[in-house]
């Protein structure tokens, strides 16, 4: 009966360690959660409200914020790189319940600077206005 239940918790063991995989293959860098560690719009810091994350899996996105007494809004969408470029696009807008300075539904970013613990990003918006994002890996 011992070696029996330690067979089955071994089993279980390997077959959670072998779950743990990336979709579609390695995605480098992106995988994972970042926190966003500021925001700038014109040049000038923007406050915000609690601490936002963005995660990157397969193709799928997630940004969620986390307000006091950890509430927490969520949004999903799609998102592709191409160079120094990246696409996060939010298809239903319906869905979208992020309010965070200067993310659309659908955004547009230059990379500047990219590492596998930070990154820099910017775009700007339909007024005019540049925002810069960055971000830090979470372990």
């Amino acid at each position: 009966m011992k070696k029996t239940l330690l067979y089955i918790s071994l089993m279980m063991v390997m077959m959670a360690l072998g779950s743990c995989t990336r979709n579609h293959g390695d995605i480098g860098p992106w995988f994972g959660t970042w926190h966003v560690e500021n925001i700038t719009a014109g040049g000038s810091p923007v406050t915000v409200e609690g601490d936002y994350f963005f995660q990157f899996q397969s193709k799928v996105f997630r940004v969620s914020q986390v307000k006091e007494h950890n509430q927490l809004v969520e949004s999903f969408g799609i998102w592709d790189e191409n160079g120094d470029k990246m696409a996060i696009i939010f298809p239903d807008s319906g869905m979208f319940y992020i309010e965070m300075p200067g993310l659309e539904s659908h955004n547009e970013f230059t990379i500047a600077t990219a590492s596998s613990k930070e990154v820099t990003f910017s775009k700007t918006d339909a007024t005019g206005t540049n925002y810069t994002y960055r971000l830090k890996k979470q372990p």
